[in-house]
């Protein structure tokens, strides 16, 4: 059994390296005896048990190894060399419902529905949690699996069973899935006293490049403040969000920097332009404000250039990595945290708004059926001050 001992070696030592550029470590003597224990053990196996042809070597290592990664870290995992092939391929066919998701405590956990999606028109709120995709429990299961359950062909319906921790409600629900489209179109609404809104759904290139022509049309004009609304925001690129930072901060201002286990390689990442809007800033949150969102958030709070109103953020701050193993599989494991300006973590922690406005979860769940930054202001005004208690908030710390 010396050759699954050289497995384990293999694939636990090769971690950063090209395929082709195997590098085979000594493992320090708690490992070693670590892999002489599933050595003896498959050798007991295979000595004492009654059916020793089922024992598949090969694939009961593989789903030790993965189950080895998982109970270090929910967000890892070890893919197949079949697995990531297929998932690349079908993460760029396939139609979906418009949801963002993470692993937490056993089970995806809502962080944010698209705009527009069927999972926004459904209601799904950040932190709800999926226990069920059609007749299959996603208990314990992996991003993979979930990812391939909630994605198939265009327009044929998914079943969610959804549990709320807020509430203790359960909902079964039926959505079609879609395919993704471009994002809703986003405008520089004028309120009043001086106040305007823009909503900020994502940070891609295209959304922060009509970000960016909003807040030109901001500066032309004799503002009081501007409302960035990052509700549901689940995130996007980070070079995007780098850019949007530099908006609003002075060039070579810090926006975030990366924390490795290896403190030589911690990185710090800044504003390299400044497009100079000076405007008051209040910027609105909620739990499905997520990852690059939140680095946003995070980077104009602690600088001291915008208030941020709602409830804390998601807390999702980690930066992943894919390494392709000596045997093909892939390893995808949180490689650095990120760290705010503050040099407090994201991940688990989020962005804790300066003035916090909750709202009864009924409340919220409209909000996000309606879509946020779908109103007219002429008309809705007063349904809005009404309605959305965070926005209204917003309004009175501009007016004064």
């Amino acid at each position: 059994m010396r050759f699954v001992v050289m497995c384990w070696i293999v694939c636990l030592a090769v971690v950063g390296r090209a395929a082709d550029e195997p590098r085979i470590l000594t493992p320090n003597p708690s490992s070693f005896e670590t892999l002489s224990r599933f050595t003896a053990l498959v050798e007991a196996l295979q000595k004492h048990y009654v059916q020793p042809a089922r024992i598949n070597t090969d694939w009961y290592t593989t789903v030790a190894l993965r189950a080895f990664v998982r109970a270090i870290d929910p967000e890892a995992d070890l893919l197949t060399p079949e697995e990531a092939a297929s998932t690349n391929e079908f993460a760029n066919t396939a139609a979906d419902i418009g949801l963002s998701f993470a692993i937490r405590d056993d089970f995806p956990v809502i962080i944010a529905a698209r705009d527009g999606s069927p999972a926004e028109n459904a209601g799904l709120l950040a932190g709800e949690q999926i226990i069920a995709i059609g007749n299959v429990s996603t208990a314990h299961a992996r991003r993979l699996e979930v990812d391939q359950l909630l994605r198939g062909p265009a327009n044929f319906p998914v079943s969610l069973r959804v549990a709320d921790p807020h509430t203790g409600a359960i909902r079964d629900l039926h959505l079609p899935r879609t395919t993704p489209g471009n994002p809703r179109t986003t405008a520089l609404k004028f309120l009043d006293q001086g106040v305007a809104y823009y909503r900020v759904s994502q940070f891609t290139r295209d959304t922060v490049e009509n970000f960016r022509a909003a807040m030109i049309l901001a500066k032309g004009e004799r503002l009081s403040g501007v409302i960035l609304d990052l509700r549901n925001n689940p995130g996007g690129v980070f070079s995007a969000t780098q850019a949007a930072t530099s908006f609003f901060l002075p060039q070579g201002t810090e926006v975030v920097s990366l924390d490795y286990a290896d403190p030589t390689l911690h990185t710090g990442f800044f504003t390299d332009e400044s497009l100079n809007v000076t405007v008051p800033l209040v910027l609105l949150v909620n739990g499905g404000t997520a990852a690059e969102a939140e680095i946003f958030a995070a980077a104009l709070q602690d600088n001291k250039r915008a208030r941020v109103v709602g409830t804390r953020s998601f807390g999702r701050g980690l930066y992943a990595t894919s390494t392709r193993l000596s045997d093909g599989s892939v390893l995808v494991v949180p490689t650095a945290y990120y760290l705010r300006p503050s040099k407090l973590l994201l991940q688990g922690k989020g962005v804790t708004p300066d003035v916090i406005v909750e709202l009864p979860r009924e409340a919220e769940r409209s909000l996000t059926r309606a879509g946020f930054g779908t109103f007219d202001w002429k008309s809705d005004k007063a349904k809005v001050l009404a309605t959305d208690l965070p926005l209204a908030k917003a309004i009175s710390l501009l007016a004064k």
